[in-house]
């Protein structure tokens, strides 16, 4: 089965850790089997002897080329010294047509406090840009994950009011977005290399104890607000600190457009609901908890679980 023909089938986990142990083993990266981490746009694994953790792009269209490039350039960025995990070996299929690559096993960063996290964004922003990254563009970076996700929704069953109202707020909110960046163009706006997605559980540790990003699908050179905005939402609508947005300019080394801050945080919002729908059925309580948001949504005091 060719990987591009992967659509929105549901994820068979344990299928899956059968044919990563096979490919595994035939690469040498271990002879152990691997059991289940998560499962989100990617179904990840990891081996039971801790060495290796394998990451299936089960709904991914994209030709094994791709992936390869993008395997070739984070291996560039972190030489250059960004605070990514480098790739284990090129990526591979599976038996049944997936990609799979194959990355170190770390140590989760576990309660990582906000200020090391806006240091460790800090530090993927001064590496300089190199290789050939996509540029940042809000409407190609999140009109493009809702035409991915719009038919997963569907086939998995999320409401038609429910979609209804993600379309609504998303489209309206990204929009106002593309405005707002539009009015920057001729600025000199910071350009640096983004993760895009630099959330606790995208955080290792090292050997060193030193934290480094791995999930790193989302690297591009956009404004420093696209990764900022990704803690400002976690640690407000999650954790429910005191005073995130304050705390994180005062720990960022560097200047942040509070417009564009505001507008990528509104954008980003509904953007996490829309990728939890895609978890709806798949994932225990995903449902429950998307409905939850659903309901409260004019209400920022609620706080919102992990998945």
């Amino acid at each position: 089965m060719d990987a591009q023909a992967v659509d929105h089938a549901e994820p068979d986990v344990e299928r899956t850790a059968e044919l990563v142990h096979d490919t595994a083993r035939g690469l040498e990266l271990t002879a152990a089997g691997f059991r289940p981490l998560r499962v989100g746009n990617h179904v990840v694994l990891g081996s039971l002897d801790g060495k290796v953790v394998a990451r299936v792009a089960y709904t991914s269209r994209r030709p094994l080329e791709y992936h390869a490039a993008h395997l070739r350039l984070v291996e560039q960025l972190a030489a250059a010294g960004a605070p990514f995990v480098a790739p284990l070996c090129a990526p591979c299929r599976l038996r049944d047509g997936r990609v799979v690559t194959f990355w170190p096993m770390h140590s989760p960063a576990g309660q990582v406090p906000l200020e090391a996290l806006v240091e460790l964004v800090s530090r993927c922003h001064r590496t300089e840009a190199t290789g050939d990254l996509t540029v940042w563009d809000p409407s190609v970076s999140y009109l493009t994950r809702w035409a991915d996700r719009l038919p997963m929704m569907t086939a998995r069953g999320v409401p038609a009011d429910v979609r209804a109202f993600l379309e609504e707020v998303f489209l309206r909110r990204v929009e106002a977005l593309a405005e707002c960046w539009g009015s920057l163009s001729g600025e000199a706006h910071p350009q640096v290399l983004i993760h895009g997605d630099p959330h606790p559980p995208n955080v290792v540790r090292l050997g060193d104890r030193t934290l480094a990003l791995i999930d790193l699908d989302f690297i591009e050179v956009g404004p420093p607000e696209v990764d900022l905005c990704c803690l400002w939402l976690l640690f407000e609508r999650h954790d429910r600190e005191p005073r995130v947005a304050d705390r994180i300019l005062a720990a960022y080394d560097g200047a942040a457009n509070n417009l564009l801050m505001a507008q990528i945080y509104a954008a980003d919002e509904i953007n996490e609901l829309v990728w939890l729908a895609c978890l709806w059925g798949v994932v225990p309580g995903a449902d429950a908890e998307l409905m939850r948001r659903v309901d409260n949504w004019g209400d920022p005091t609620v706080k919102w679980q992990e998945f």
